[in-house]
């Protein structure tokens, strides 16, 4: 028998500040086989507005409250019973997310000052 616990954000032993990311496509992220820790660009939140640079592209964001909250769960295994040897799962929640940073639009091309109109298309 598996004995499963969860415990509430306030008794977490795992708490954490999270912001949920909401984009309106896919990252390619190459041959890069492991996701863990990638970094994909600078986040700078402001107030209601979220900006995003990744490389040479900027993504805009806005803030949005969820419809419903989001608990947001850590897994791990613990010894509930030394003397049954039974293991147990506890989930301890991290947070409880209630709002989100939305990136609707195509990212936009940030030139430098110094390359600016240098390209002229039509006369």
């Amino acid at each position: 028998m598996v004995h499963i616990v969860v415990h509430s954000h306030r008794h977490s032993n795992k708490k954490e500040e999270l912001v949920y990311l909401d984009f309106q496509g896919s990252f390619d992220v190459g041959d890069e086989p492991q996701l863990d820790n990638l970094e994909i660009g600078d986040l700078t939140l402001q107030g209601e507005s979220a900006i995003l640079i990744i490389g040479h592209h900027r993504l805009v964001g806005k803030k949005m409250k969820l419809a419903k909250p989001f608990a947001v769960v850590h897994k791990r295994k613990t010894d509930l019973d030394i003397l049954e040897e039974q293991d147990g799962v506890c989930y301890d929640v991290v947070t409880i997310l209630k709002e989100k940073y939305v990136f609707p639009n195509r990212p936009g091309l940030i030139v430098q000052e110094s390359l600016r109109g240098l390209a002229r298309i039509g006369k």
